[in-house]
């Protein structure tokens, strides 16, 4: 586990200003949790994955609305990054031609006139409940999920509300639900610097709207 050294010192400039429009993985990843910490929120588990074959990096970390103690409800903030975007962040737009091309029809390819189409989607998963609630009637299962997309679909627009999953086992005669999460991604280009305060104050109204549903649902 690596801890992020800018938690709670966000200073007065936003985050990812005066920064060229493809930043680096650990550039994107700490921009990404400036601008959570500076919504207010707890960060907590921060972790940087890395798989060697593909090449591929994974961030994730959880977050929770401060206090004392924390609230139990909380969210896991993950992106992935993939190894033509490290390529690409590294060695600046139209040097992934070299990946395909020799160096004389490199020089021509547009490639090195235009920038990449890279992006990333960050994801975050809302947990609702801990697992382990029997479930007696699966007709409960439709009206638990339209109360959670009422509900936290006020932190989002309209066209755009999270989805929710649920995980049910069946043990015999014993049907459990062992997982029941709202999920939403946010899909970020990098054509213009990406807006990642918009992406914490959601998640900061989502988090601030779910202990609501405690008096709403059994799990």
């Amino acid at each position: 586990m690596s801890e992020h050294p800018g938690a709670g010192q966000a200073g007065s400039e936003p985050a990812g200003a005066d920064r060229p429009t493809f930043p680096s993985y650990e550039e994107f990843a700490s921009d990404l949790l400036e601008a959570i910490d500076a919504a207010g929120l707890g960060i907590e588990d921060v972790r940087h994955h890395l798989e060697p074959g593909l090449g591929e990096r994974r961030f994730e970390c959880t977050v929770r609305l401060n206090g004392d103690p924390p609230p139990r409800y909380h969210v896991h903030v993950s992106y992935t990054w993939d190894a033509l975007l490290t390529f690409i962040s590294a060695y600046g737009p139209g040097a992934d031609c070299e990946l395909y091309h020799d160096d004389d029809e490199a020089q021509d390819c547009p490639h090195q006139q235009i920038t990449p189409q890279a992006f990333v989607d960050v994801e975050a998963e809302f947990v609702l409940g801990d697992g382990g609630y029997e479930l007696h009637d699966l007709d409960e299962v439709g009206g638990w999920v339209e109360t959670v997309q009422t509900l936290l679909g006020k932190a989002f627009s309209e066209d755009d509300k999270p989805s929710v999953h649920v995980g049910i086992a069946v043990l015999g005669t014993t049907t459990l639900v062992e997982k029941f999460t709202a999920e939403h991604s946010w899909f970020l280009d990098f054509e213009k610097q990406p807006d990642l305060a918009t992406v914490a104050k959601q998640i900061d109204a989502a988090l601030k709207l779910v202990p609501q549903l405690a008096d709403r649902l059994p799990i």
